[in-house]
C-alpha cells in the first residue's frame, strides 16, 4: 500500500517542498496566482524542470504568448538546458492557442495529451492559464474551469496553472472562484520592502495536507 509520502509530488523549488509538508499530493491541479513579475512563468517551468531531470517524472510546458525559443532562453539563463531534456524525449514543450488547448482536453483522442503520454508525462504547466477562462460565448468561466480539470485529472496530471490575479488597492488579492475547484493554491507577491524588492509565497490552500497550510 502506497504512503502518504510516495504520494507526493517534490516540486523541487527550493523552500517551497519544506512549506508544502514535503510536496504536493499527486494528481492535484494548482493554481499559481501573481501579479506580473512575480515569477509565476518561472516557478512553474522549474516545477517541470525539477520532475524531470531529479525524479524521472517527464512533463509538458503548454505556452500561449511566450515562444518557445524564448522560454528555452530564459530557462537556459537560469542554468536549465530544455532543448536537451526534448532530445531525451524528457519533456515537450506546446505551442498553441487557448482556444485549440481547450477543445482537445474535452476530447478523449486530443492530439496534445497524446504527445503528453508518448513521454508518459507526469507533470504539466501551463502559463497564461487566465485567458482559457475567456473563451467560448455563453459559457460559464466556472464550468468551462472545471472542464479543464476533468482533462487534466483524466491524464492523472499533476498540474500547475499560472493565472495573472488583480491586486487590490490594499494589496489584497481578489477571491477567484476556480480557488474553490482547484485542489491546491499558491500566491506570489512582489513588495518593497526598504528600497528591495521582496518575492514571498503563500499557501492558501492545498487539498490533502493536513490542516492548513
Amino acid at each position: 500500500m502506497a504512503t502518504a509520502e510516495s504520494e507526493r509530488v517534490r516540486t523541487g523549488v527550493r523552500g517551497l517542498d519544506t512549506i508544502l509538508s514535503g510536496g504536493i499530493p499527486r494528481g492535484n491541479v494548482i493554481l499559481l496566482e501573481g501579479a506580473i513579475g512575480t515569477g509565476k512563468t518561472t516557478l512553474g517551468t522549474e516545477f517541470v524542470y525539477r520532475g524531470a531531470t531529479e525524479f524521472g517524472e517527464p512533463g509538458v510546458i503548454v505556452v500561449f504568448e511566450v515562444s518557445p525559443d524564448k522560454l528555452t532562453r530564459d530557462a537556459a539563463g537560469l542554468g536549465w538546458d530544455l532543448r536537451a531534456l526534448e532530445e531525451r524525449q524528457l519533456l515537450r514543450i506546446i505551442y498553441t492557442t487557448r482556444d485549440v488547448f481547450r477543445q482537445e482536453l474535452q476530447q478523449a483522442d486530443s492530439l496534445l495529451l497524446d504527445e503528453a503520454n508518448k513521454i508518459g508525462a507526469r507533470r504539466i504547466f501551463i502559463d497564461g492559464a487566465a485567458g482559457l477562462l475567456q473563451l467560448g460565448a455563453g459559457q460559464n468561466p466556472r464550468e468551462t474551469f472545471h472542464i479543464l480539470v476533468q482533462g487534466l485529472q483524466r491524464e492523472n496530471l499533476t498540474a500547475i496553472l499560472a493565472l495573472e490575479a488583480i491586486a487590490l488597492s490594499n494589496g489584497e488579492f481578489s477571491s477567484l472562484h476556480e480557488e474553490s475547484i482547484a485542489d491546491t493554491v499558491i500566491r506570489l507577491r512582489l513588495e518593497d520592502l526598504q528600497r528591495a524588492a521582496v518575492h514571498s509565497i503563500e499557501i492558501v490552500k492545498s487539498r490533502g495536507h493536513d490542516g492548513a497550510a
